[in-house]
């Protein structure tokens, strides 16, 4: 039976189709998968460091009595703020305010009307001896010329004698009751002595913090050694971070640091070397470095773990991959680079790292192009590189 001419136009139709699918194939074959790619190149690389690392706790302070007395007030609650210097808590201090308020009067008094009367009183002495020196020489004159007895000038002369000694009293007593003098520095030695006793109770805020426990209540009876309340003082968030002893030689104290809490690994802060530990931990190997954090983030728990990235060092014009085209980076580091038109698998030697890239010491050259993701890249298979735009 003959073929109709409609029949064989289709069949004809389609072998030509399935031909140009074969040739299209063809050609993508002998050009390779398409695969993004990167040209090797020279640059500055920030040399960086990545070790763990915790938040230390935040500084406490126990505060409590020195002396043993009755609880007269408690003016703060747990989870209240205080700045320095804050009355917390306020002991009985009726008797040791009574006796700071008389050494306070008596200090008063001693620069006011005792010093004034010990003054009056040396005058009145210097007086008294110009008076009596001047009575011993009249007699002693008129003795010369036999108006009176031997006995009226040695009662004169002591008269003067005595005087004297007044004047010597009284200039004593006024010096001591001068600015500065004894009396004046043994009555403000009472009145720091009572300041120093009424201050033992009323216990203050060392610090700004925050009321982390409230341990006393108005009544009870408190005596040295018991803990009155628990702050958490404002002082700057550290972070622990232990990196090896090997890489001692690289680290510093001023050196500049981004960390970043495993739990938030997209929200970094930064952070600075202030102390290395000048021993060595035997059991781990590792070095305590302690960091601190100038804006801790408001997600910053104590004990959280964090990764630290520590900037120990720069190198100029060196080759440079990205780390996410290296596989095994930790045990024996290769790269796909493309030769030709095949992915090869080739052996790099990593050198220092810094953020997202590394160094390559060997087994690449300027210029080189290399798979970003060689994951998704069998060794040998044909590629074709397409770079970034501007490339």
């Amino acid at each position: 039976m003959p073929i109709s001419l409609p029949r064989s136009r289709a069949a004809l139709a389609g072998s030509v189709v399935l031909s140009l699918v074969f040739v299209v194939l063809g050609i993508r074959s002998l050009r390779g998968r398409p695969v993004e790619a990167f040209r090797v190149a020279r640059q500055d690389l920030l040399e960086t460091l990545v070790v763990s690392g915790r938040v230390l706790a935040r500084s406490k302070a126990s505060l409590g009595a020195t002396v043993t007395a009755r609880v007269e007030s408690v003016l703060v609650e747990e989870g209240d703020r205080v700045s320095a210097g804050q009355l917390l808590v306020r002991l009985d201090d009726g008797e040791a305010a009574a006796a700071l308020a008389e050494a306070r009067a008596r200090l008063e008094q001693s620069r006011g009307t005792d010093r004034r009367s010990a003054e009056e009183e040396r005058t009145q002495a210097v007086l008294k001896l110009a008076i009596e020196e001047r009575q011993l020489a009249r007699i002693a004159a008129l003795k010369s010329e036999g108006f009176v007895s031997e006995r009226e000038e040695d009662a004169a002369r002591q008269a003067r004698d005595l005087a004297r000694s007044a004047v010597a009293a009284a200039t004593e007593k006024a010096r001591s009751a001068a600015a500065g003098g004894a009396d004046e520095r043994s009555i403000s030695a009472a009145v720091a002595a009572a300041e120093a006793r009424l201050s033992q109770l009323r216990i203050l805020a060392p610090e700004p913090g925050v009321v982390l426990v409230r341990a006393v209540e108005p009544g009870d009876v408190v005596s040295p050694g018991k803990t009155l309340l628990t702050l958490a003082l404002d002082r700057e968030t550290q972070i622990l971070a232990q990196p090896d002893e090997k890489n001692l030689p690289a680290l510093r104290v001023g050196q500049r640091a981004r960390a970043s809490a495993d739990a938030f690994p997209d929200r970094s802060f930064p952070a600075e070397v202030i102390s290395i530990s000048p021993g060595v931990d035997v059991a781990r190997g590792t070095v305590d470095l302690k960091l601190s954090v100038p804006a801790p983030p408001d997600e910053l728990k104590t004990d959280m773990t964090l990764s630290v990235e520590l900037e120990v060092g720069k190198r100029e014009h060196v080759i440079v991959v990205p780390l996410e085209a290296v596989r095994d980076a930790a045990s024996d580091p290769w790269v796909l680079a493309v030769r030709g038109r095949k992915a090869v698998r080739t052996p790099v030697t990593l050198g220092a790292r810094g953020g997202a890239v590394a160094e390559v010491v060997k087994g690449l050259s300027e210029g080189d192009l290399v798979v970003r993701q060689p994951g998704k890249t069998s060794d040998g298979q044909r590629v074709r590189a397409v770079l970034p735009a501007g490339r």
